[in-house]
């Protein structure tokens, strides 16, 4: 093989097209080893009365499985139940296109309890990140 002359460069400039670049390669891998991804992205929100935002779930999904990228309430929507309907949508809509786990993660000063009261497993985990605190890793299997 040729020597191809090469350099990690950091990506100031062109760090928007870089990165389409680079997911466009490696969702073109992805394809070519495990087929069609089927990625979708839905949003879910929670508005009051006046429309404004109080919270939401950002949930990914691709092949037969589907990650819950986020889930926030501003403090005034907390503990009012729309942390359940939101997980309950997003399962329903997991379930709906086929996928058949969903997973998440979370920090020890967010809401882990939450989500193991929702029937999500803890699989892993890390500490010292932000320091003193810890990061979860959580699936649950749809059925």
């Amino acid at each position: 093989m040729p020597k191809i002359a090469t350099r990690v460069v950091v990506e100031r400039s062109n760090a928007a097209k870089a990165s389409r670049e680079l997911w466009n390669g490696l969702v073109k891998f992805n394809r070519q080893q495990a087929g069609p991804l089927r990625y979708s992205r839905t949003v879910l929100t929670v508005r009051d009365g006046k429309k404004r935002l109080l919270g939401g779930l950002i949930l990914l999904s691709y092949w037969r499985e589907s990650y819950i990228e986020l889930l926030w309430l501003s403090a005034r929507a907390r503990g009012a139940g729309f942390g359940s309907q939101l997980i309950q949508e997003a399962e329903r809509r997991a379930r709906r296109r086929g996928s058949r786990l969903i997973h998440l993660n979370t920090y020890s000063f967010q809401a882990p309890g939450f989500y193991e009261k929702q029937g999500y497993e803890r699989y892993g985990g890390m500490s010292g990140s932000p320091q003193g605190e810890s990061r979860h890793f959580y699936v649950k299997r749809l059925r």
